[in-house]
């Protein structure tokens, strides 16, 4: 059998070839964007968990500004009276020292007045105490006297 024999087929021209090709590279790249697009739609699952997530996490952190929040009231107003009482406190504490100055003021001016009184008592006694020396001294002249006339 010849070749010629044989019914030949057209042979594709360049064009058919080129558009063939370019059917199989659109149909691998479209299979390649399946693929793409499963991984984006894993990606989308992936961040609506996180997104669940993250809303479980906000729910705590509002319960716990919450918290704060009566925290923050409850410390304003503990804060609110140690301040009142610190300054009751200052008030009262002034007045108990200024009591005491006073009453320290008329201890030493009662003290000062018993040191005078007492140095003019000392004074006094002294003079006096003079005073009783001579008349003793006086006394034993006139007794040694006397006792020296009645002798004789």
């Amino acid at each position: 059998m010849s070749d010629e024999s044989l019914p030949q087929t057209p042979q594709p021209s360049e064009i058919e070839l080129l558009r063939t090709e370019m059917r199989e590279g659109f149909q691998s790249l479209a299979g390649r964007f399946d693929q793409v697009d499963a991984r984006f739609d894993q990606v989308d699952a992936r961040f609506d968990q996180v997104d669940g997530r993250l809303d479980k996490v906000d729910g705590r952190l509002d319960k716990v500004d919450g918290r704060l929040d009566g925290h923050d009231t409850r410390f304003m107003s503990l804060e609110a009276r140690v301040t009142a009482e610190s300054e009751a406190t200052r008030r009262h504490f002034d007045v108990v020292a200024e009591d005491l100055r006073q009453s320290f003021k008329g201890v030493i001016d009662q003290t000062t007045a018993t040191g005078k009184k007492v140095d003019r008592l000392i004074a006094t006694n002294a003079v006096e105490h003079a005073a009783f020396l001579d008349a003793i001294t006086d006394h034993e002249v006139r007794i040694t006297r006397l006792e020296k006339e009645s002798k004789t």
